[in-house]
């Protein structure tokens, strides 16, 4: 049997990487038991990236749980998702895995937050030998997306994976939008939006480009959900909001679930993230969309062309873009028989290439072949990188 302790966060806050950390240690692959040490030092989205004595507390504890599950459970692999490209994690990383890391035989790196190794020139000598020390040659890094920063790459880890991210079907009994109307006041084109509610995930470029949509005239409702992390931008949002009249046209959910979350999929007609978040590396939302038979409105950042096909399950825009974001929007508006195609094209990929089981089988078989278990499925002189796709 190949053990695994998995070091992450599970919800709360929900955000993509904690969803699929909690999907993962909740999953049952044969021959690999999962031993699960959560990290909680956020409840919020707006307490992340802040030194709190409580977390403090907390970073010590967890050190403790991960060296107790090495002994007692002798757990012989480490699965750690290191943090993005930002200075307070990083810190927290070094003391977490500089504890611990040097307990176990094998160590696999999950980067589910793009970007660390763009650090590295950053950092003072003393710092880039903790850096150093901290993150480099692990014996595997997963990528979520061959776009992503080649960050396993950068820290010399030993082998490279390329696994998406799945999740499970929300709507198995999907059916076939109806075509639907081109957009009128009696029937305004239903955009939703899902994620953190910070300026980097677009919401400020989606607002501006729904102020270019009513000033041409298209009538549309705008459903914005998610947990705030920077409350001075959502105050300057809600102003921008009254600024562009638009308060009769946006409507803001919160953090919805289960049920309530996916019926604000199932009552949308297109999904819109204009992110260029500097941690992105897929985008779980963009997954869900296209499994509501959605079609997607996205930018060209880090992972997420990957998954949304130009002109095929949506369009892909450059970043801070609003009059290109409002002018796919105005296309979809005007054309339901597009709407239809692109989101029946993003439903027939999600089936085949982002259904959870296929992301299980895909770490199933890299932790037995991390352990030496199974073969590698190519053969890697130099350990060159892998990628299963």
């Amino acid at each position: 049997m190949t053990k695994v302790l998995v070091v992450g966060q599970s919800p709360p806050p929900f955000g993509g990487q904690a969803i699929m950390i909690e999907r993962l240690v909740r999953s049952e692959l044969a021959d690999v038991e999962m031993i699960h040490v959560r990290m909680s030092f956020s409840s919020h989205m707006d307490e992340v990236g802040y030194v709190r004595w409580s977390k403090i507390v907390h970073l010590f504890s967890l050190i403790a749980q991960i060296v107790y599950c090495r002994i007692v459970h002798r757990v012989r692999i480490l699965y750690y998702p290191p943090a993005g490209p930002y200075r307070v994690p990083m810190y927290r990383d070094f003391v977490i895995l500089l504890a611990t890391r040097w307990m176990f035989s094998k160590t696999i790196f999950h980067f589910h937050a793009g970007g660390v190794s763009e650090l590295y020139d950053r950092l003072s000598i003393g710092e880039r030998w903790l850096f150093r020390l901290a993150y480099f040659r692990a014996d595997a890094a997963i990528r979520i997306s061959e776009l992503n920063p080649e960050d396993g790459k950068k820290l010399e880890a030993k082998r490279e994976y390329v696994i998406p991210c799945g999740i499970d079907d929300p709507c198995p009994e999907f059916l076939a939008p109806a075509r639907g109307e081109v957009a009128s006041e009696s029937r305004p084109l239903r955009i939703l939006f899902v994620g953190i509610l910070r300026e980097s995930k677009g919401l400020g470029v989606l607002v501006e480009a729904c102020g270019n949509l009513a000033a041409a005239g298209v009538p549309f409702r705008l459903e914005v959900m998610g947990q705030s992390q920077e409350p001075d931008f959502l105050a300057a949002l809600h102003l921008r909001i009254g600024e562009l009249n638009l308060k009769d046209k946006v409507r803001f959910l919160g953090v919805l679930t289960g049920q309530e979350k996916f019926a604000a999929y199932a009552r949308a007609e297109v999904f819109c993230m204009p992110t260029f978040f500097d941690c992105e590396t897929f985008g779980i939302v963009f997954v869900e969309a296209m499994a509501y038979g959605l079609p997607v409105v996205a930018t060209r950042w880090r992972g997420v062309p990957s998954i949304v096909d130009e002109g095929e399950t949506g369009f892909v825009v450059e970043i801070r873009n609003p009059a290109a974001i409002a002018d796919r929007l105005a296309t979809l508006a005007d054309d339901p028989a597009l709407r239809e195609r692109m989101g029946l094209a993003g439903r027939e990929k999600f089936e085949r290439e982002y259904i959870w089981q296929r992301h299980a089988d895909r770490m199933r078989e890299l932790f037995l072949e991390v352990d030496g278990a199974v073969r590698p499925r190519v053969a890697q002189p130099r350990e060159e990188a892998l990628a299963l796709r």
